[in-house]
């Protein structure tokens, strides 16, 4: 059974959305997101005019994913016929716009409504391209641009933000004053697959949005920081791929959490799955709903400065010795000489020991602790 929530004062069956992105690039692909169980689906940025594919457009190595996407290749119009075919049930349509001027967002704001949205996101941000700078840095005209879409239309709106907006207090002091409701974060990092050291050619022939589970770390981290800078409800994005990532994201303060790559690496499934683990892991906790939950780790959190030194050593707790592992990680990365290996077997010297913590988070055997 899916735990309802509230987003923006819309009723959703779950926590769970699906980004904007080509996996709801059309009529076809929403319904797929929606016969997945998503909460609500979030359509592919729709612009004034279609926008053309650049090809190749999609990088992948390993779990690191990049792209050269930036818009929809549908013109308005086309979008007016394909939403007309969906059949939203009980999931929600939000509709995700961007505009290169305050009054091109308005009406855009407008006509998705008039098409069934239930609600608007606006994107303010990309990691590739340079439309719309002032924008993206700027307090001012960011609250120009969330006002004029506030004011166009009867339903919410939210704002898509980069890394860099997302941990400006002013920035979003702007939007919250303008009459958005809620913000999603982050956006793509930009980001380069590398280079070819012997054609010594880049591997992608533009900057790309870098996504996938990689990102994770510093989109936790962002969330932790918007529940401090914002009473705006947060949807968490960047490198969510299980029930468990989604659940670190409502911990820290998330309302809901928006599935982007994990939808192209694994398919339409990864919605489905991810809902009925969500749902399995409260249960089993005996958690009725998500609210219980929300902003769990909250408190275990804070400011470096606040933290009082206090040494502490390694001990290990079992042995280990060459014959059941060739791990060499905690010899090889103390700097201080506190770990060796005698007679085949681990050692630490407690006294060379700095309490780095390098050894006991990288065991992969989980055998190594910090004492006081």
């Amino acid at each position: 059974m899916s735990k309802p929530i509230d987003l923006m004062g819309i009723s959703l069956k779950n926590p769970v959305i699906t980004a904007a992105g080509p996996w709801a690039r059309d009529g076809k692909s929403i319904q797929r997101c929606i016969d997945a169980g998503a909460g609500a689906v979030i359509t592919e940025t729709i612009t004034l005019e279609a926008k053309q594919r650049v090809s190749p457009r999609l990088f992948v190595d390993g779990y690191r994913m990049f792209n050269t996407m930036l818009y929809s290749d549908l013109h308005l119009e086309q979008w007016e016929c394909e939403l007309e075919q969906v059949k939203k049930r009980d999931c929600k349509l939000i509709c995700s716009i961007w505009g290169s001027s305050a009054s091109e967002i308005a009406y855009l704001a407008s006509k998705a409504e008039r098409m069934g949205a239930d609600a608007i996101e606006i994107s303010i941000s990309a990691p590739i391209g340079s439309r719309n700078e002032s924008v993206c840095n700027h307090s001012s005209d960011i609250n120009a641009f969330v006002r004029a879409a506030v004011d166009a239309v009867t339903i919410p709106v939210m704002v898509k933000l980069s890394y860099e907006a997302a941990v400006s207090p002013a920035f979003l002091q702007a939007i919250e004053q303008a009459g958005a409701r809620a913000v999603s974060a982050i956006d793509a990092l930009k980001g380069l697959r590398g280079v070819n050291i012997e054609t010594r050619k880049a591997e992608m022939q533009t900057y790309g949005g870098y996504t996938g589970r990689n990102i994770r770390p510093i989109s936790l981290a962002t969330t932790a920081q918007l529940r401090q800078y914002t009473q705006m409800q947060i949807c968490s994005a960047g490198g969510i791929t299980t029930a468990e990532h989604a659940l670190e994201f409502i911990m820290l303060g998330a309302t809901a959490v928006q599935l982007a790559s994990a939808i192209q690496q694994d398919g339409y499934g990864v919605i489905t799955k991810l809902i009925g683990d969500l749902d399995d892991w409260l249960a089993g906790h005996g958690y009725t709903e998500v609210e219980q939950v929300r902003g769990a780790a909250l408190p275990s959190l804070m400011p470096f400065e606040d933290i009082k030194p206090q040494r502490r050593k390694a001990t290990i707790t079992e042995r280990c010795d060459s014959a059941t592992t060739d791990c060499n990680m905690c010899r090889s990365g103390c700097l201080y000489d506190a770990i060796e290996r005698e007679n085949g077997v681990i050692v630490i010297d407690a006294d060379a020991c700095e309490g780095c913590g390098l050894c006991s988070s990288g065991c992969p055997r989980e055998i190594i602790r910090l004492d006081w």
